[in-house]
């Protein structure tokens, strides 16, 4: 399978940083590099399963970061609930 592109689908958004992921392994020097974001004993950042949600407010973390390499349907598990987490504290202050 190969992307199709779809004319107008472009869009922007707006973010201090961005974390790009590729990979099956979490990232050996985030214990380093990010004081306060609670990981295991592989390097795999650790959250909150209802909320994705880290050690860090305002930081959501899921997929091969948190788990190592796992099935597709665990990330989407994981993006799912911070989606919803981060959306609840955008609109109603605090995430549940």
């Amino acid at each position: 399978r190969r992307p199709v592109e779809q004319k107008g689908s472009e869009f922007w958004i707006e973010a201090d940083s961005l974390v790009v992921a590729i990979g099956q392994s979490p990232n050996p020097v985030i214990q380093q590099t990010t004081p306060g974001l609670d990981t295991n004993k592989w390097g795999g950042i650790v959250i909150d399963e209802a909320t994705a949600r880290t050690s860090l407010d305002g930081v959501y973390a899921g997929g091969d970061v948190v788990r190592g390499g796992a099935t597709v349907l665990l990330a989407m598990k994981d993006g799912k609930a911070a989606a919803k987490a981060i959306h609840e504290k955008l609109t109603a202050g605090s995430a549940k």
